[in-house]
């Protein structure tokens, strides 16, 4: 074979290696968080607590890993989408810990009232600061699932 060959065959396994593994990435689903161990179980508001102490420390601390948050809902929002998000925190407070749940496990969301005392699990991906003190700040979480029920409903 000359080196002309072996170059071009060379090429057409990198790209058709590329194509595959690209195929595959575009495909991946999530990871369904429900059966996924939090590695950290905290109240809603000793979290909100730290971040407005030290969110950089707290950020390093948390983000890109599953957090399991307990608290009372504030809040159950549906956007035009159908898709919703559990707002957990004290009520008196304007800051929140936001739980945006995942679509698989949405249903759950439908029965749940404010003031009820409940436990959520997500992949924890931000902190949005309220720098003029007025709207409070939110602890973001993503692809959540209620876990438990506090008040066994």
């Amino acid at each position: 074979m000359s080196t002309k060959k072996i170059v071009i065959v060379a090429i057409l396994v990198v790209a058709a290696g590329a194509a595959i593994y690209g195929w595959s990435e575009f495909n991946r689903k999530n990871e369904d968080l429900s059966g996924v161990k939090a590695a950290y179980t905290v109240e809603a508001m000793q979290l909100i607590n730290e971040f407005n102490q030290n969110d950089s420390a707290a950020n390093a601390r948390y983000l890109g890993r599953v957090v399991a948050v307990s608290g009372l809902v504030k809040q159950v929002e549906k956007d035009e989408e159908g898709k919703y998000t559990v707002v957990l925190g004290d009520t008196a407070d304007m800051s929140s810990v936001r739980c945006a749940l995942d679509s698989t496990h949405a249903a759950d969301a439908t029965g749940l009232h404010r003031g009820e005392s409940i436990q959520v699990k997500g992949s924890f991906t931000g902190f949005k600061k309220d720098d003029t003190g007025l709207l409070g700040s939110d602890v973001e979480l993503n692809r959540g699932v209620i876990i438990k029920n506090k008040s066994g409903q």
